[in-house]
């Protein structure tokens, strides 16, 4: 579901891979996954991704993720390859755009909020290996990732956003009812997480190198291999516990409808601590930042708002809504059940 409509056609993609790549092209076929635009090409007998960037991605994001990926391959970490031009570079432009190539990885991804028991447990144990492998990779910048994501700042301007785009709902709008109703919940949630909670403790979570958008959409299965990971575009260092309850609440099968199996999330989190160790903050506090981020975002609103074809977008709100409600209403919940199974486990194994 890229975010920006693709600059590119048949032709154009013909014309930029002939004379970028010295490809040929036999075959295109879009795929609809990711924020990006992805097309299937076959060329010279041979598959590959393309994928065209959205307009504010820079060329420094490209030579960070090539340099991850590079450095992850030694580590024994499954990542896909990156095309290089006729000219020994790993990109290309078009219309201000930015575009690569990666050899195709001949497997499958799972849809968000599908994934059965094992697959959830493996999606932990995944990104468990994956954290600890970035742990040697210098470190990263948090692109002032705590301001921008978790702050009252974060929280204001999201507010100021949803007022603004509740003025911008037409008539005609089919969800217009829905949209408003679920603003006006978040712009109260968020109201009273701004007077209550105590900023200063995210300062006390554990950052981390990180992927910075983990999902099952990120993961390309291959039989009984371990899944490729892949789009590392976003990687920065940022509170690693937001990263371990955002992907759960992307791949458990539960979470589609908003509910969260408080139980599945804990042994989520117990499966990902056999590789990383949390402190007591990032376990008490993980439902508080994930809300900070997930419920000040006006994704999914915005753009069907303003385009009404984007009805998978609105849809995505819709849930994204369902979920901050769950979170909000259970966080205490989640916050004991996570402190008391975890801090447990680590007692006994301190015993032994």
């Amino acid at each position: 579901m890229g975010i920006e409509r693709t600059k590119l056609n048949e032709e154009k993609i013909k014309n930029i891979l002939k004379r970028e790549y010295g490809m040929t092209v036999s075959s295109i076929e879009k795929i609809e996954r990711g924020t990006s635009n992805l097309f299937k090409i076959n060329a010279n007998n041979k598959n590959y991704i393309l994928k065209e960037f959205i307009s504010k991605r820079k060329k420094e994001t490209i030579f960070k993720e090539i340099d991850i990926i590079n450095f992850l391959k030694q580590k024994n970490i499954n990542v896909p390859k990156y095309v290089k031009t006729s000219q020994g570079d790993y990109y290309t432009q078009n219309e201000g755009r930015i575009i690569i190539v990666q050899e195709y990885i001949d497997g499958y991804t799972i849809e968000n909020n599908s994934g059965e028991y094992k697959q959830v447990i493996e999606c932990a144990n995944i990104l468990g290996k994956l954290i600890k492998a970035f742990m040697d990779y210098p470190e990263l910048s948090d692109e002032n990732i705590i301001e921008e994501y978790f702050s009252k700042k974060r929280i204001n301007t999201g507010i100021e956003k949803m007022r603004e785009l509740k003025n911008k709902i037409k008539e005609d709008n089919i969800y217009k009812e829905q949209i408003i109703k679920d603003l006006n919940y978040r712009i109260k949630m968020l109201n009273e997480i701004k007077n209550n909670f105590d900023f200063d403790i995210i300062n006390k979570m554990t950052l981390l190198n990180c992927h910075g958008d983990f999902c099952s959409q990120q993961l390309i299965y291959q039989g009984e291999s371990e899944p490729v990971i892949i789009d590392f575009e976003k990687a920065k260092k940022m509170p690693v516990a937001w990263e371990v309850i955002r992907s759960y609440c992307y791949i458990d099968k539960n979470v589609k409808n908003g509910d969260i199996d408080i139980n599945l999330l804990t042994q989520y989190f117990r499966e990902f601590m056999k590789y990383i160790k949390l402190n007591e903050y990032d376990l008490k506090y993980v439902s508080y930042i994930y809300l900070l981020q997930l419920a000040s975002s006006t994704f999914g609103y915005k753009e069907y708002i303003e385009d009404y074809s984007q009805k998978e977008l609105i849809e995505f709100a819709f849930f994204r809504t369902k979920l901050c409600k769950n979170l909000y209403e259970r966080r205490d919940k989640i916050s004991m059940e996570l402190e008391e199974s975890i801090l447990k486990m680590q007692h006994r194994f301190s015993r032994k």
